[in-house]
């Protein structure tokens, strides 16, 4: 005579079915998370890696000129909490219709969201001697914790510069190191640098 199972032997077996899936979907579920957050960690530094790189070009090609009043060549300042806001002028390509061949004024500063973040904000004005007002700053980089711009006189690394104060007419600094940082908060904040030398140190026409 043939023995089937007891009510206890299928209740064990679902019950230890039922862990062995709830592991699985567990490891699943964990390995899920890990490839997103990696993603989404790969995608931010490759957004800010491009966006240092945008800005590092622009300050390679920026230029004081004595004749252009108006113009700052070159201006950061620095806040109490150490985070910089950055001016310059860079001879930016021309876009027909927006912005033409010469000088156009370009600023980068962090200024809180709509929910008391952090973000980094530019702006361009192509037209910085007109007396028109620049267009609004637009965002280019949301979570940031801090964004820090120093600049090399040839011997020191300083947080401030102006190029209208720095002789009798406008100086560029030979570089400018920026450091921008971001994340949920501090403790997992993540960091990148580069900098940029700045080729055209002697006043343009």
């Amino acid at each position: 005579m043939r023995r089937g199972f007891t009510l206890i032997e299928v209740v064990l077996a679902v019950a230890l079915m039922a862990l062995v899936l709830a592991l699985i979907q567990g490891v699943y579920t964990g390995t899920v998370r890990s490839r997103n957050r990696s993603s989404e960690q790969t995608r931010d530094v490759h957004q800010v890696a491009l966006l240092l790189d945008r800005i590092a070009t622009e300050i390679s090609a920026g230029y004081a000129a004595p004749s252009r009043e108006e113009t700052t060549g070159l201006r950061v300042e620095a806040d109490a909490d150490g985070n910089s806001s950055l001016v310059f002028t860079s001879l930016l390509p021309p876009i027909p219709g927006v912005r033409p061949d010469g000088g156009t004024e370009v600023g980068y500063a962090l200024e809180p969201d709509g929910e008391g973040a952090l973000r980094l904000v530019r702006w361009e004005d192509p037209f910085p001697e007109e007396g028109v007002d620049a267009p609004d700053p637009y965002p280019v980089m949301d979570r940031v914790l801090r964004f820090r711009v120093l600049c090399f006189d040839g011997d020191n690394w300083v947080e401030e510069w102006d190029s209208r104060e720095r002789g009798e007419g406008p100086v560029l600094p030979r570089a400018v190191s920026l450091e921008l940082a971001w994340g949920p908060d501090e403790e997992h904040e993540r960091v990148l640098r580069t900098s940029a030398p700045v080729y055209r140190q002697e006043p343009g026409p």
